[in-house]
């Protein structure tokens, strides 16, 4: 599976959690927050932050993500629905 079909599928259901998600409300995510949050493995996290797909900072060897990351990061993969245009 290619980056982007990992991105695309893992849309769907980021989707529904962006929903009830106040960003803003959490100013910085740390990594298991945000595996936890996007559903997605270590490796997929990491492979993610190596290939520039989400910002992050770094401290040491923990990794903090702000909620800009993660907006831009979704709105990047965003697209808009088209079925009813």
């Amino acid at each position: 599976m290619t980056n982007e079909e990992t991105i695309l599928a893992h849309l769907g259901s980021l989707i529904k959690k962006v929903g009830s998600l106040k960003l803003g409300k959490k100013e910085v995510y740390t990594n298991e927050e945000m595996l936890k949050l996007l559903d997605v493995s270590s490796a997929t996290l990491k492979k993610w932050r190596n290939n520039g797909y989400i910002g992050y900072s770094q401290v040491g060897s923990t990794y903090y993500y702000s909620a800009k990351d993660l907006e831009e990061f979704l709105n990047h993969n965003h697209y808009e629905a088209y079925a009813y245009v």
